[in-house]
């Protein structure tokens, strides 16, 4: 059996074989450098470190290292979805992240802190 503590990069690493090296290791990079993760779900361990790699650009310069940051956390966020498809929480994860959930609640504290109006407005 294999340890739960594992089972996200179980389940991302056949999907991460084909990636591009760099790509493949900053997702990885979300997983181990994002706290609190619960790396026995997919789902949740994945959603989670890819807001955490947008709250990062977002709050970043605009660098080559942040435009890698951003397909990470998008591949990351992808693959959340892929692992939420397979075990029928599409619409949960859908709710939790959406603009109406954390992504939106991130997106307009980090827009904040930067002065602007918020996340989907002028």
């Amino acid at each position: 059996m294999i340890p739960a503590v594992n089972s996200t990069r179980q389940w991302l690493e056949p999907r991460l074989a084909e990636a591009p090296p760099e790509l493949r290791d900053d997702i990885l990079q979300l997983l181990d450098t994002t706290p609190g993760l619960d790396l026995s779900d997919p789902v949740d361990a994945l959603a989670t470190a890819a807001l955490a790699g947008l709250e990062q650009v977002v709050a970043g310069t605009g660098s080559r290292t942040e435009a890698l940051r951003l397909l990470a956390a998008d591949a990351a966020l992808t693959y959340a979805f892929e692992a939420a498809a397979e075990a029928g929480r599409s619409a949960e994860l859908a709710a939790r992240v959406g603009l109406d959930g954390e992504l939106g609640r991130r997106l307009t504290e980090a827009a904040g802190a930067r002065g602007e109006s918020g996340a989907g407005g002028p």
